[in-house]
């Protein structure tokens, strides 16, 4: 007589190694199930992506695109990494933006990296640029408790129209907030202004304490020897019924009348399985579903869009601000509005990753953020900066990378609401950062997510992990400065009514 014990075990695939496959392969590490990951990269990873540099006869791993955490953030992919042994280093987070000709810059590091020259102290332009910080930060939550018109229709209101619907100065919005939306999200600043919805943005903000820096300082983190060090560890700690099969692309999947899922690579190979987890784009979902999609999955997976972004790593400080006060560990460069477009000229980089020269670039001090000895430095490699969507072309570049990053607009905010409808029992499920932020922790909360799904239980890998939000309760300080705020804001409203008027505005 068969028992139950001696059916052959059921078979998974994961689809895509990045954050989201790798979490749902973790989640699944206690099953008895054969579980299979395809990754079309010769890696897994994939924004973890460290590469060797060599500097003065030394090499070391860095990072290319995902290269910092914290606990507060991110809580369930810090357990996974306390849960495979990997250590990690105290980091510098530190912010600045500058003009392309050095016009105007500021750091976070310091006051005097804020102030950036004496000067600045007698010109009204910076402190309105002050007055509008310390209002944004205590009252843009507001409105995460208004019932917005513009929210009924298809656009939720956008980032852009927000600020000027509250009449915020172009100093901040240029040179403030909308660099600190464009650079996370690898986004041009136009676009973030654009497109980015004000609401879901705010709220954001206000969980991951952007809104308090003054009072509370998130504790970043980075991995001294590459974040591929926790790649290595997961693969070491992978299940003998979990396999790779890396460099393979999935080229379809298919639904068969018999309940199992077919999956065909480029090359041919066609495989049946129990359960299929597409930890990819949703865009890429699109392709390999093709005509076996779901009308209610088609309408879904196609609100979510990516943007292409380019990233160098190389060792040229003249991409860096101007000032070196303002030379931190993110450093945004903006088009400066004086410049000829002339002068920028198209960056020589492999064909396959052309594209239009951008307005707007960060660049990573990785030597900052790894804590690598810096030029001069006993054990330097040198000067060690990734440079993501360059305006010219960084002398000294040891590689290129193209990454995809998930774009946060009104049609993808308004399909969160409707992933419910992706998990309705079938055999292929979804995973990815684009069911969050965009961000790791979103896609290892996605994967480990799905994981529990096939297990039909809970998965209580990190159980004990904290993970509501804290509620930011009043404080009679708070009230004082809204208070002072608002009559502020009201002797900048009527200064500035005549001059409106003269403008016809």
């Amino acid at each position: 007589m068969t028992t139950r014990d001696s059916r052959p075990p059921k078979r998974v695939a994961i689809v895509g190694g990045g954050i989201a496959g790798i979490a749902c392969l973790w989640g699944l590490r206690d099953s008895n199930y054969e579980v299979h990951l395809y990754e079309a990269d010769d890696r897994l990873g994939g924004h973890a992506n460290s590469v060797p540099f060599h500097g003065n006869g030394i090499v070391r791993d860095v990072d290319t695109a995902f290269v910092v955490t914290n606990e507060e953030s991110y809580p369930q992919f810090s357990a996974f990494i306390k849960a495979l042994g990997v250590e990690t280093i105290a980091t510098d987070m530190s912010f600045s933006v500058s003009d392309s000709d050095g016009f105007r810059q500021w750091g976070s590091a310091s006051f005097w990296s804020f102030v950036g020259c004496f000067s600045n102290l007698f010109r009204p332009w910076f402190w309105r640029l002050v007055f509008d910080i310390v209002r944004f930060n205590h009252f843009a939550t507001d409105i995460l408790h208004e019932k917005a018109e513009c929210s009924k229709s298809d656009e939720l209101e956008s980032i852009g129209e927000y600020l000027t619907r509250q009449r915020y100065s172009r100093q901040f919005k240029r040179y403030y907030l909308i660099p600190m939306v464009a650079a996370p999200w690898c986004l041009d600043p136009e676009e973030a202004a654009r497109t980015f919805p004000a609401e879901t943005l705010i709220r954001f903000m206000s969980q991951h304490r952007v809104l308090d820096t003054l009072t509370h300082k998130l504790q970043w983190r980075s991995f001294g020897n590459g974040s591929k060090s926790y790649i290595e560890a997961f693969v070491r700690e992978m299940q003998k019924n979990h396999h790779l099969h890396l460099g393979t692309t999935v080229q379809s999947v298919t639904r068969n009348p018999d309940s199992h899922v077919s999956i065909i690579t480029r090359t041919g190979v066609e495989e049946r399985f129990d359960r299929v987890v597409l930890a990819v784009h949703a865009e890429i979902a699109l392709q390999m579903l093709g005509d076996e999609i779901s009308t209610v999955e088609a309408d879904v997976l196609g609100a979510f869009e990516t943007s292409r972004t380019v990233c160098v790593l190389h060792s040229d400080e003249t991409v860096l601000p101007q000032r070196p006060s303002a030379r931190l560990s993110w450093n945004c460069i903006l088009r400066s509005p004086h410049a000829c477009r002339d002068h920028f000229h198209p960056v020589t980089r492999p064909s396959w990753m052309a594209s239009d020269v951008s307005g707007f670039s960060v660049t990573y001090d990785l030597n900052r953020l790894q804590a690598i000895p810096g030029p001069g430095e006993e054990g330097s490699l040198g000067r060690v900066l990734v440079t993501m969507n360059p305006m010219t072309a960084p002398g000294q570049a040891r590689s290129w990378h193209l990454y995809r990053h998930p774009k946060i607009t009104s049609k993808s905010v308004r399909a969160l609401k409707r992933l419910h409808l992706l998990r309705t029992g079938g055999n292929v499920s979804f995973a990815g950062a684009w069911m969050g932020y965009g961000f790791h922790e979103d896609g290892f909360v996605a994967g480990l997510q799905v994981a529990k799904e096939i297990i039909g239980g809970d998965c209580d890998t990190f159980a004990d992990v904290e993970t509501t939000e804290e509620e930011c309760r009043p404080t009679w300080t708070r009230y004082l400065v809204r208070g002072i705020v608002r009559v502020v804001q009201g002797l900048i409203e009527r200064m500035e009514l005549p001059w409106l008027a003269a403008r016809g505005q």
